[in-house]
């Protein structure tokens, strides 16, 4: 092999190099904000979750386990954790239902059919802080609510009633994207299977049943968990209508966590429930997809 030759043949290897050097060199900056972002914040809370720090967020002392065993010793974390559940299966069965009902209600093409369709699709064009101000004013003594039924009732100083008008006010929220995801499922079921059921005798009940849910389980399984875990870091409506109370009957995990790291100064308890928060959200999404095969068909 002649000079000129070797030369080429160390040309071509280079180019290979940079073409195989380049790829990376165009995410690096995405992974480098990704892991600025996610990772890194991710293994401080688990370290801090181990120590006790001051209110900057400094470590003072390693406990390791000693913030967890704390925190289950307490009622009032138990307290959350059946708030939390509680308020994630009101959102996911509410919102389930409500968009539901008004996807199907939507699935024919009439006439200004658009017109009501944008209307219940609406909400998810709404900011959350927005409407809970909206809220706020319907769940007061003298407000909309209680001038309808006649009561004098102020829904969100009530511990019976507080966590129930939070749902209500966050199912509002989620119905407009959960209805989109039903209708587009609702709206793909072949309409020869309808026609041929028609024929059958089936009544409108048997072929929902029978027809329309088996064919859109793929959406109305998508919705029923994209819920729960949304609600599972519910913080906005929280926030702005009742700040956890009355009595803790309306904190949640996120909120607690906000609670205990910003307005507490409790760096290592909000990591410790951030943990919590983390393990829980892991679990319902293995039991997703778990589920996914037994109860979707597609």
């Amino acid at each position: 092999m002649n000079e000129q030759q070797m030369l080429h043949l160390q040309a071509v290897k280079k180019k290979k190099r940079r073409k195989k050097v380049l790829p990376y060199l165009f995410i690096l900056p995405t992974v480098l904000m990704y892991c600025s972002w996610c990772y890194f914040p991710f293994i401080k809370s688990i370290v801090l979750s181990m120590t006790v720090s001051n209110a900057r967020g400094e470590i003072k002392k390693w406990v390791w386990f000693d913030n967890f065993i704390r925190l289950f010793q307490d009622e009032k974390t138990w307290k959350i954790l059946g708030n939390t559940f509680k308020f994630a299966l009101m959102l996911g069965i509410g919102t389930l239902m409500v968009s539901m009902i008004l996807s199907l209600l939507s699935v024919e093409k009439v006439r200004f059919c658009r017109v009501y369709q944008t209307m219940y699709a609406l909400p998810m064009a709404v900011a959350s802080v927005a409407a809970s101000v909206a809220f706020k004013q319907i769940y007061k003594a003298e407000g909309l609510l209680n001038a309808v039924i006649g009561g004098e009732t102020n829904w969100l100083l009530q511990e019976n009633t507080a966590i129930w008008a939070v749902a209500v006010a966050s199912i509002w929220c989620a119905v407009g994207s959960s209805f989109l995801f039903l209708l587009v499922g609702f709206r793909n079921v072949p309409l020869d299977l309808l026609e041929s059921s028609k024929m059958d005798g089936a009544n409108g009940l048997q072929r929902i049943l029978k027809i329309m849910l088996p064919c859109a389980s793929p959406q109305i399984f998508f919705v029923i968990f994209l819920n729960i875990n949304s609600s599972f870091k519910s913080f906005a409506m929280i926030r702005q209508l009742t700040g956890g109370g009355p009595n803790n009957s309306t904190m949640v995990l996120t909120y607690e966590i906000y609670s205990q790291a910003i307005l507490h100064g409790r760096f290592e308890t909000a990591c410790a429930e951030a943990m919590m928060l983390c393990l829980i959200i892991v679990i319902f999404q293995r039991i997703q997809f778990r589920l996914e095969n037994k109860l979707v068909v597609y």
